[in-house]
């Protein structure tokens, strides 16, 4: 039986990859599948029904913390920049080899850019959308 990706709705015949979006997790195919990070269920988790005083583990927490985070004027930002260069949303997106459809999402806002799209953003058009927490 098929599916159909959830990102781009093709449907799916060589292998379904389960990511996560943006704290979501998405069924989706391979081309869209860079567009997340791998998403692997826990395993449930066992208890002991027996607790030992002998038996000491300190809980040792990875605190996940960004000191970056994308700018809220991004849009504005890439579209100042492509218009300082004097190019057309078709002409970056030949540039970049990207669709100058997604490009125009993410001057308009409908769509943000991942972290990939926005380091090749910053790169092509010589602009910083990223900044640091305590800038804000």
């Amino acid at each position: 039986m098929s599916s159909f990706c959830e990102l781009c709705g093709r449907r799916v015949t060589d292998g379904k990859k389960t990511v996560l979006i943006d704290g979501t997790i998405f069924n989706v195919c391979l081309p869209c599948s860079k567009r997340g990070k791998p998403y692997l269920p826990a395993a449930p988790s066992k208890k002991k029904a027996i607790s030992t005083p002998t038996s000491k583990k300190t809980n040792t927490k990875i605190k996940m913390i960004d000191d970056t985070i994308l700018s809220p004027e991004f849009g504005t930002l890439i579209r100042e920049a492509r218009m300082k260069k004097g190019l057309t949303h078709e002409q970056l997106g030949i540039q970049m080899n990207e669709k100058a459809m997604l490009l125009r999402k993410f001057e308009i806002g409908a769509l943000k850019p991942d972290e990939i799209l926005a380091k090749k953003l910053e790169r092509f058009l010589g602009i910083k959308l990223y900044l640091s927490v305590e800038e804000e």
